[in-house]
This record gives structure tokens, C-alpha cells and sequence, in this order.
């Protein structure tokens, strides 16, 4: 329509016909692309929005079990402690013994990786996040734990694993032959043979080494949980900023 106006208005020579319809053409292209713009730009910030309330939510959870994990920890390194205490002096604490040593040989669980976070840099959605400082903390974080697990899931653990082999020397647990209904209930201890505890060197040992292991990883999740304190602080802005 606007083609057949133009090359009519050109043949009879109305140049303020040709002008008027090259100008309504312009404007109309503009406006279009403008309007395109305009809902691009409104998908990317609700886009925007929805991925920093997956990552907060993400890394809310990440809190939580951190801090679980933190409480856990020193609950298994005060129940080493007692069992070192106790083996050196001899005197064993008979309220809490069943407990620790069924404690000891455990280790809390290990934070994970954000899922919202590695969908970003999968899908290359990454331009969503404009702080520089969230962009990083986030991919250290997700550096950390990566290695962290790696780690943790090798020799490092080691020690704990060979504390649960020779403590088991002592140790007679609960085989009731009704399965478990808590996590609380599995590997319960129902006696502990204090002979063996208190005279065998390798338990001894064991236990030293193991504290120094759940030691090392107490003060790792510490730094994990700053970390992401951190990251929800910088959540926090860039979400208000993005509102």
C-alpha cells in the first residue's frame, strides 16, 4: 500500500507526497523498534528479577544447612574431645560415652553448588547479574565447594574413616532388627567396651588425628557460611536495585 502511494506520488512528482510517506515509513520502523526494545528490555528485567529470587532462595537454603553442618561439627568435637580427655586420664564421662563414640566417626554434611547459578553460566545468562562483585563471589563460591567436595570425598577424610575402623573395636551398636525411623537412630551404640578403649593405642591415635580432620573442616564451613552471608548481602542490593 505504502509502496504503491510512493512510486505514484514519485511518477506525478508530489516530492512533499514522496517526503511525507518516507517519513511515516521511518517513523513507523522506529516505533516498532522502539516498541521491540521496550519489551525486550521488560522480559530481561523480569528475567533479572526471577534469577536473583532463585539464587537467594538457593543460597537461604545453603545457609541453613551450612549452619547445621557448623552445630553438627562442634558437637563432634566436643565428643572427641571427651574420648581423648577421658583416655588419657583414664577416667571415662559415662553420661555422654555411648554417645560420643557413636558420634565421633561422623562428618556433617558438605554445602553444595547453586543450581540457579550454574543454569546462568550453562545458558549464558550471566550478563543478568551487573554487579561485578556478586558476579564474583559467586563464582568463587561455586569454585570453592567444587574443590572443597572433591577433596572431602578423598584422602582427606581419611582419618575419620580409619577412627570408624578401629573404633569399632569397642564399640557394639544397637541391632534392634526393626529398621531406623531417625538419622539419630542408625550406628546408635548400645555398650562400649571400656578396656579396649582405654588400652588400645591405635584408638588413641585415631581420635587425635580425626579431631585435627573435623577441626580443619569446621573452621572450612566458617569460611563457607561467611561466604555466603556475603552473598545474600549483595543479593539483597542487587534485587532492590533491580525492583
Amino acid at each position: 500500500m505504502i509502496l504503491r502511494r510512493l512510486t505514484k506520488h514519485v511518477k506525478d512528482q508530489n516530492w512533499f507526497a514522496v517526503a511525507l510517506d518516507f517519513l511515516i515509513v521511518v517513523v513507523g520502523v522506529f516505533i516498532g523498534l522502539q516498541v521491540n526494545n521496550w519489551n525486550e528490555a521488560r522480559f530481561e528485567r523480569m528475567d533479572t528479577r526471577n534469577v536473583l529470587e532463585r539464587l537467594e532462595r538457593d543460597f537461604e537454603l545453603q545457609l541453613t544447612l551450612t549452619n547445621r553442618s557448623i552445630g553438627q561439627q562442634v558437637l563432634v568435637l566436643e565428643a572427641t574431645s571427651r574420648l581423648i580427655t577421658g583416655i588419657r586420664t583414664g577416667d571415662l564421662d559415662e553420661q555422654t560415652l555411648n554417645e560420643d563414640v557413636a558420634l565421633v566417626d561422623s562428618v556433617s554434611a558438605f554445602p553444595g553448588p547453586s543450581a540457579a547459578f550454574q543454569e546462568l553460566v550453562s545458558t549464558g545468562r550471566m550478563r543478568l547479574i551487573a554487579n561485578g562483585d556478586l558476579r564474583d563471589e559467586l563464582y568463587e563460591f561455586d569454585s570453592a565447594v567444587t574443590f572443597g567436595r572433591e577433596v572431602f570425598s578423598g584422602s582427606f577424610t581419611a582419618p575419620v574413616d580409619e577412627l570408624a575402623r578401629v573404633l569399632a573395636r569397642a564399640k557394639i551398636l544397637v541391632a534392634s532388627g526393626t529398621p531406623s525411623e531417625t538419622f539419630a537412630q542408625v550406628g546408635a551404640v548400645e555398650t562400649v567396651d571400656h578396656t579396649v578403649l582405654l588400652e588400645d593405642p591405635e584408638i588413641h591415635i585415631a581420635l587425635q588425628n580425626a579431631y585435627l580432620i573435623q577441626d580443619n573442616y569446621h573452621l572450612i564451613l566458617i569460611r563457607y557460611r561467611n561466604q555466603i552471608k556475603d552473598i545474600l548481602e549483595l543479593l539483597a542490593e542487587e534485587r532492590e536495585r533491580a525492583s
